[in-house]
Formats: C-alpha cells, structure tokens, sequence
C-alpha cells in the first residue's frame, strides 16, 4: 500500500480510538498524518471510505498471518490453535483500534455494516474448514453448533482482552479454547446430542449476506488496499459505482455488467468476487 495513504490509515484509527468517530474530521486525521486535507482525498473518497479501506487492511493482514500459520506442518489441532494465538496478538497489537470499533460501529453507516458481515461470513467458513480437518465427517451436522460455540469462546476471551483490559497468555488461549472444544465435542458423541443448528441454517444466512451489493461493498474498500496506481484505483472505483447502478435498475443490464466486470476480472484479487457476482445474476463471465 501507498506509505502516506498507510500513514493516514494508521492516524485516522488511533484518533478514532482517542476521540471517536464523529468527533475526529478529516482535517485533524491529515494534520496527524503531516499532510494536508487535499492529500486526503486523493486516497479516499470519504471518512466512510477512509474507514472501510482501514477495516478490509487490518482483516487482510490477519487473513495472511492465519495463511502463514495454515502453510505451517502442524496437525489440525496444533494448527488451529496457533492461529488462534495469532489472532489472540493481533486483538492486543489493535486493542485501541477495536475499541473504536465496538464502541462506534452502530454509527459508521450500513456499508461498514456489509463488509464487517462479509468478513464474519469469512470467519465462520475458516473456522469451520478447521474443525471440518480436526473432526472429519464424523461431526459433519455438528459443524455449525462447533463453530457457534468456538466463536462464542473466542469472542468472550476477546472482549476480556479490549474492553476490560485484561492480560492472558497469548501463546496458550488457542491450545486451551481447542481442548475445551475437544471437551464438547466427546460429550456431544456421548450424550447422542442433535444438532441445534444445521447447515441449511447457514446456508439461508449466508445468502443473505453474500448478496450482489454486499459482494461490490466488500470489492469496494479491496480496492484502496491493493497495490494500485491512483488512475487505476479512480478507474475501478468508478466501475463499481456504475455496478452499483446498473443492479438497482429492473430492466436487464447483463451486457452492461459484464463489461464492466471484465476490468476486475484481470486482478487475481477480484477473480472470487467475479465468479460469485456472476453466479448470483445467472450470467456468464466475458473471456
């Protein structure tokens, strides 16, 4: 990423952690930053925006420390337990940063709202895809409930961690959450239990969320975290908006879609969001 669109990033965040989101303008987050209000705006189109990009950065870097964890040869249960201590020092590296965001979250607008349930979509498939290779198929129907209950762990370890403050061994919260997680699961098996929640649960949530719009506001704030030009960036942005208009009209707009689809298609980045877009409008990609 661009240094001084990094160093904006990382201003803005820590004055949103200090003063909150409506307090901190755009001028103060550029005068931290050592620049002026009109370098601001050409890396971002608006405080939403600022705080959309800041939100996709901080979930890639966590997503590429968990993959350097994945690529690691440990067992399933070693490996998801290290990536949980990889989240577990992210969550202290970021405390104040999520602070802001538990505190003000509400507040920051409804495609804020889409890409935070985008990347909670995200965390639920990594989290089943662990426990899918510590288990097997054995607990295939349970997979949902496991997930619930280890998030329901993590989450709770975590917000001990933000909000009250407290100091735990971070190398150690994974290898525990994982043993009472085995503890569950051999007491699930014993008792017979069924499942509470199944996969067509998830699967009628995860439509929902994966929507087209959910799909082009999560491609949106992916965009200022690549490695772009200025005139590319400006080049897709504009793109999307023309997306985002041509799916709220009634009449057909495949052609249309699909041309300007063809510009992220040549990104790797943007390859997935494609394909899903397409599936979802029943249309097919252009070579």
């Amino acid at each position: 990423m661009n240094p001084k669109k990094l160093k904006l990033i990382e201003s803005g965040m820590m004055l949103f952690s200090e003063k909150g989101y409506h307090a901190t303008s755009i001028e103060t987050i550029a005068t931290e930053a050592g620049m002026s209000k009109g370098a601001f705006y050409l890396h971002f189109h608006s405080k939403k925006d600022f705080v959309m990009t800041a939100l996709h950065l901080y979930y890639q870097e966590i997503s590429n420390r968990i993959q350097h964890v994945q690529e690691e040869n440990l067992t399933p249960s070693d490996s998801l337990a290290k990536q949980i201590d990889v989240v577990t020092q992210f969550i202290y590296k970021y405390k104040e940063v999520l602070t802001m965001y538990l505190r003000e979250n509400s507040v920051m607008g409804t495609q804020t709202d889409t890409l935070i349930q985008q990347m909670k979509l995200a965390h639920f498939n990594w989290l089943q895809q662990n426990i899918q290779q510590i288990y097997g198929t054995e607990m295939a129907g349970f997979y949902p409930d496991l997930v619930i209950q280890l998030e329901g762990l993590m989450n709770g370890y975590f917000k001990w961690i933000i909000i009250d403050g407290i100091a735990i061994d971070r190398h150690y919260l994974g290898t525990y959450l994982v043993r009472r997680i085995d503890d569950m699961v051999k007491g699930m098996l014993e008792r017979g239990e069924a499942p509470l929640v199944t996969m067509n649960h998830v699967e009628e949530w995860s439509r929902g969320v994966s929507d087209v719009t959910s799909v082009l506001t999560a491609m949106q704030a992916k965009i200022d975290t690549l490695n772009l030009t200025s005139e590319k960036a400006e080049q897709l942005h504009d793109a999307l908006n023309m997306l985002f208009e041509a799916i709220e009209k009634d009449e057909s707009q495949a052609p249309l879609i699909q041309g300007l689809l063809v510009h992220f298609q040549r990104i790797p980045a943007f390859v997935p969001d494609c394909h899903e877009i397409a599936r979802q409008l029943h249309i097919d990609l252009l070579d």
